[in-house]
């Protein structure tokens, strides 16, 4: 698996693009991705929204849709969650972690 995040901290838009992020199945689990901003609390990253690869897809594009204002972010991270994601992670199954910079 490979991928690359961009970010405009202007727009407060962004996307990940993968290469080789398994399927999942949306009944049982989801992908939700986490923004940790370095002027918050890093237990607590910014919810960057829930998404699904489908089978056979080897390449996709996600966009980032952050639920607060991120002002320094310092780290993208994609877990594995229950449908509909969560509000706070347990972060016991990252799948993704990326540092900015």
């Amino acid at each position: 698996m490979s991928g690359d995040v961009v970010w405009d901290p202007e727009t407060q838009k962004g996307y990940f693009h993968f290469v080789g992020l398994a399927s999942n199945d949306p009944k049982v689990r989801q992908y939700q991705i986490w923004i940790f901003d370095a002027g918050r609390d890093k237990r607590y990253p910014v919810d960057g929204g829930v998404f699904d690869v489908p089978a056979n897809s080897n390449e996709i594009i996600i966009p980032i849709r952050a639920e607060l204002a991120v002002l320094k972010p310092a780290a993208f991270a994609v877990t594995v969650e229950k449908p509909g994601g969560v509000v706070v992670s347990a972060k016991d199954h990252v799948v993704v972690l990326g540092a900015t910079g």
